[in-house]
């Protein structure tokens, strides 16, 4: 099995899979705000979902070590994640092109893995593989996470990966 060292978020780094915003750095929110600083920062990200939003809970558990064997994507809507009481790693991919293609086409291989500090929203575009997050520093870390309603009936692509030999940990 391969491990897969997770990086911290740059914006040069993540740039290719969406973006990212900490929600806690006031001051940087300041910056990119309409709005005279006076705590209300709006339109931070846009989103782009093909339907209605929804909000949803990610709960994970801090394991002894944090296999990737399932990858999914989404084809027509973005995808928003944020830790809210710990720090994760997230895995990223692209899941286009000759690199991929179909989901039975995607490899462990061409995987990136961030570290997403916990008050930190991160947008995943269309068609970026990713799956489970994994708590750093937390026994259990909650998430919220905004997709269109039923995104995992509709427009989910996935794989799973069956080798252990394909699988890969990520570190830190």
């Amino acid at each position: 099995m391969k491990t897969l060292k997770a990086k911290a978020l740059t914006p040069e780094g993540f740039a290719r899979y969406g973006a990212y915003q900490n929600l806690l750095d006031t001051d940087d929110l300041a910056k990119k705000s309409i709005m005279p600083p006076f705590g209300f920062f709006p339109d931070v990200m846009t989103l782009e979902f093909g339907g209605s939003p929804t909000v949803s809970v990610c709960s994970v558990k801090k394991g002894d070590k944090n296999i990737v064997a399932f990858m999914e994507a989404h084809a027509h809507t973005c995808e928003g994640l944020l830790p809210i009481d710990g720090d994760v790693i997230i895995y990223v991919g692209a899941a286009f092109g000759a690199a991929f293609g179909a989901p039975e086409h995607w490899s462990t291989d061409q995987l990136e893995a961030f570290i997403v500090p916990k008050g930190t929203f991160v947008k995943l575009n269309s068609l970026v593989i990713h799956g489970s997050q994994y708590a750093i520093d937390a026994d259990e870390v909650h998430l919220l996470c905004m997709l269109p309603a039923r995104t995992f009936n509709n427009d989910m692509l996935s794989s799973m990966v069956m080798d252990d030999d394909k699988k890969v940990e990520l570190t830190i």
